[in-house]
């Protein structure tokens, strides 16, 4: 199995190591992707070959060859600098080729394609550079009031100071020094290991670095070890040799999809060492040689997180995360039921019956980059795939019918005959055989389903540029046409699922509701056409409703009519409750029916967190409970309490007040722009949310983060903010199905947490 745990340990944090060298010595390694171990160097007294400063004798256009790893600054570096906050731009992987554009003193200038503008010194361009090699891992001390050079050979040195080094190369009685940044990342900017030059004579003592860094019983911090992975890691390590320099990993995961959208997914694995003040994660293919690395770093009440995707010291990192933070998330044990993997990434539950799982695959692109999605469907006690429907990059909608026993499904690409072309049918939920199928009007096009009660409704037009559409309502049963109406430029369908009454849809000036039977007007509300643009026209706009894949909603909705937000009641058409609508307003509807009103004094609902005001509205008693200067969203309400995104962090209000009770701000940050990864889910006093890339277990009454789910994945599934809101995680009983964004779908048991918990 791919999921194990630390060997029965509780105390995940009990070893935290402090090294007392002044300076470490790692070998073993190039700095190419292509390494070749070297043997241990003894440092000895022979004459160091003399080497003539480094004199630029470079004119401008002239061209330069440098060495594979020649360190490329953005600005020349002098004595006067701290050899651990030097920029350096990176390193070349291979022997490079370029024009000088300038030479001054020892160094060189010149244009990068990629890089810009960088300045070496002016000695890797040399002929005599070209005979450097690796030496193998050693811890090592200097002479006192020995010196660091630039290059061997040149006149621009600095003092051994408190900085902790490596050595990593050898040339002629000269010993290459990798310098620790000081910071590896600040201001959002990178700092890599400056490479300087040592006289072989100058070194007193060496020891060799003991493999399993690790481990509990490693001496080596976290600042070396992280420094130690940046140069021996590379694109064709395998785990058997990340193991032996690592040691055992205290978990080891499912990955995230190593391939990009388009391509088949590739799942490898991934390794998670935790420490107090550090996580490291190690990815590995499927034929398990390194895919990437990421460092978690508690760093001065900071985490920095940053990917290193390419691997060879020349290779840019790529920060993927960086949050005001005090803890790391401990991995947490909790073992699924079951796990279904899937073939595209994310997996959202839409609708469910008794036996059954009405699944949705998205593979997560847009603007070009959507290549897949699918319905699918997935047996309740097993988890086994049942059928499968493929929609390429088209379109797919899904409605199930009132009794939950069938599916209609809107596709308008077929990905095996790589064509467009629109299939409505209805598939039966626990086989996926096709029952019926529908073909729009010649001529049309279909534009989306829906269904009300007992029927399904098929919008369609004649073109793109129509003016109007046509409503075809059919027969659940047989997919036959019980009527059909056409409707006028700017009209509305807004039916949304089949427990709903009567068709619905507004054209002319009023929202009618239809007999599903016959077609029959029921009852209209008079509503001129609104002048607010409706918040859910918004892609990154998660929902007014959060919708439970195993209910039925209310026979209520609020709706947009005039410049209105209007509760309609939808059996009778009575307008219970309203509100003035504004532009760039967002409402959510509570799991209690309360309203959350989002608005931004500005009208940007992008704009900065402490330009927002949220309201919490009473439909009941017509009237605003409280308001809070602040971003409130995605609210869950238990007892007293409602669970919330507040300006971009969890927390938890005083439901009576909209008070402050408690916020992860302070441990976790602050996210500006949130996507929505998943609703909440409460089970006892733990509350679960996906964040990140993780699913994060809080403490419910105090907001004390417990840990991480072991062997999640979770993503950012831009513009599918309803789908993760909807499908993400949900929570029947015992029974908690989670999704991914690895193609995995699991069902959990509460009980099970727990007991985890309690343990």
């Amino acid at each position: 199995m791919v999921k194990t745990g630390p060997n029965g340990r509780k105390a995940r944090y009990a070893w935290v190591t402090v090294m007392g060298i002044s300076f470490m010595l790692v070998t073993g390694c190039t700095l190419l992707d292509n390494r070749t171990d070297v043997g241990t160097v003894e440092p000895s007294s022979s004459v160091v070959k003399q080497v003539n400063p480094a004199n630029v004798a470079y004119k401008q256009g002239e061209a330069v060859t440098v060495v594979s790893d020649t360190p490329l600054y953005i600005q020349r570096v002098d004595r006067r600098e701290d050899l651990d906050s030097v920029k350096l731009q990176s390193y070349t992987t291979h022997m490079e080729k370029w024009k000088v554009r300038s030479a001054e003193g020892e160094w060189i200038k010149v244009q990068d394609e990629n890089r810009g503008t960088v300045w070496f010194p002016a000695w890797y361009a040399s002929k005599e550079s070209r005979s450097i090699e690796a030496v193998t891992p050693q811890t090592f001390k200097l002479h006192p009031d020995r010196k660091l050079y630039l290059s061997p050979g040149s006149t621009t040195s600095w003092p051994i100071g408190a900085e902790e080094a490596f050595l990593i190369k050898e040339w002629n009685g000269w010993y290459g020094v990798s310098i620790t940044p000081r910071n590896w990342t600040k201001n959002s900017l990178d700092y890599l290991p400056p490479l300087l030059w040592v006289k072989a004579e100058d070194i007193d003592q060496h020891e060799n670095i003991k493999d399993g860094w690790l481990q509990q019983n490693s001496s080596l911090t976290t600042t070396s070890i992280r420094h130690l992975t940046y140069l021996k890691f590379n694109r064709e390590e395998t785990s058997n040799q990340v193991k032996r320099w690592l040691g055992e990993p205290d978990w080891k995961e499912h990955s995230s999809n190593l391939s990009d959208t388009g391509q088949k997914m590739s799942i490898g694995e991934t390794w998670r060492y935790e420490r107090e003040d550090s996580q490291f994660l190690v990815t590995f293919t499927q034929a398990g040689k390194i895919a990437r690395t990421e460092w978690r770093i508690l760093q001065g009440g900071q985490t920095y997180s940053w990917d290193k995707y390419y691997f060879s010291t020349g290779e840019e990192y790529e920060h993927t995360n960086k949050t005001d933070a005090k803890v790391l998330p401990a991995t947490l044990p909790w073992k699924p039921i079951w796990t279904n993997q899937g073939g595209i990434n994310y997996t959202f539950l839409q609708a469910a019956n008794e036996d059954v799982l009405l699944m949705e695959g998205d593979d997560g692109g847009f603007s070009g980059f959507h290549y897949e999605s699918s319905m699918y469907a997935l047996d309740r006690d097993s988890g086994e795939k049942l059928w499968e429907v493929n929609a390429g990059y088209g379109i797919q909608q899904a409605q199930m019918d009132i009794e939950r026993e069938h599916v209609t499904l809107f596709t308008d690409y077929d990905p095996v005959k790589k064509g467009y072309t629109d299939r409505v049918r209805q598939l039966r939920l626990n086989d996926g055989k096709v029952m019926w199928g529908f073909n729009p009007k010649r001529g049309y096009e279909v534009n989306y389903i829906t269904a009300a009660k007992n029927v399904v409704v098929v919008d369609s037009r004649l073109s793109e540029t129509s003016n109007g559409g046509h409503l075809s309502v059919l027969n659940s049963k047989n997919g036959k046409i019980l009527w059909t109406r056409k409707l006028n430029k700017d009209y509305q369908l807004l039916n949304q699922r089949a427990e709903d009454p009567y068709v619905l849809y507004w054209d002319k000036g009023k929202l009618t509701a239809a007999d599903p039977l016959t077609g029959r007007v029921v009852w209209n509300i008079v509503a001129k056409k609104s002048t607010v643009d409706h918040p859910e026209n918004n892609p990154y706009f998660d929902g007014i409703y959060r919708k439970d894949p195993f209910q039925s909603a209310k026979p209520e909705r609020w709706m947009l009519l005039a410049d209105q937000w209007t509760l309609v009641d939808l059996n009778t058409g009575k307008k219970r409750e309203h509100f003035a609508a504004k532009q760039e307003q967002q409402i959510e509807v509570l799991n209690d029916g309360m309203v959350l009103i989002r608005e931004n004094k500005h009208g940007d609902q992008y704009g900065e967190y402490e330009d927002f005001t949220t309201t919490l509205y009473d439909p009941q008693r017509g009237q605003k409970r409280w308001s809070v200067n602040a971003k409130i969203e995605r609210g869950l309400v238990e007892g007293d309490q409602v669970y919330v995104i507040r300006n971009g962090s969890p927390a938890a209000l005083d439901y009576k007040t909209g008070k402050l009770r408690w916020s992860v701000k302070e441990t976790l940050g602050t996210v500006r722009h949130l996507i929505n990864q998943g609703s909440y889910t409460l089970i006892n006093d733990q509350l679960l949310l996906p964040t990140g890339a993780d699913l994060l277990v809080f403490n419910a009454q105090n907001g004390e983060l417990i840990g991480r789910v072991n062997d999640i994945v979770t993503g950012q599934p831009e513009h599918r903010d309803r789908q993760a809101k909807n499908g993400a995680i949900n929570r029947i009983g015992d029974e908690v199905y989670i999704g991914s964004s690895n193609g995995r779908f699991s069902l959990y048991k509460s009980q099970d947490l727990l007991s985890e918990m309690v343990q």
